[in-house]
């Protein structure tokens, strides 16, 4: 999948959202939280790939588990670098802004920040204006 792809699909995934996804505790991030919301990567693993145990860690840290799943649901064998420094960057910019006050105003204006801080580092397009889900 290219960079730009997956940003696409993620920023309209995290901006259509009320919030972050979280546990049923609303204290830590999943890939699949209460809901059934998902998170930036969450978004990217196909039912048949997901499984709890992969819930707890990054894509950027030992979590092969979740690397595998966005893979093999994309088709792949594994990430290549570049989707991986981009996953974990959106992952990043959803799990940070969950840290913050949760209210769907301050989600959206939180991770539409968030979005765009990546976008430049990725040098990818991005106009909150222009995303639909």
């Amino acid at each position: 999948m290219k960079q730009q792809d997956i940003f696409n699909k993620a920023s309209a995934h995290l901006m259509g959202m009320d919030g972050p996804s979280l546990d049923d505790r609303g204290d830590s991030c999943m890939y699949r939280g209460e809901g059934g919301a998902m998170c930036a990567v969450g978004v990217f693993i196909s039912d048949e790939h997901y499984f709890t145990d992969m819930e707890g860690g990054g894509i950027d840290g030992s979590n092969m588990r979740a690397r595998e799943a966005v893979a093999l649901s994309w088709g792949q064998d594994c990430l290549d670098a570049p989707q991986l420094d981009l996953l974990t960057d959106l992952q990043m910019a959803h799990d940070k802004t969950s840290r913050d006050d949760v209210e769907s105003i301050k989600w959206r204006d939180g991770i539409v920040a968030a979005l765009d801080g990546v976008a430049t580092k990725f040098h990818l397009r991005f106009d909150p204006n222009e995303v639909s889900a």
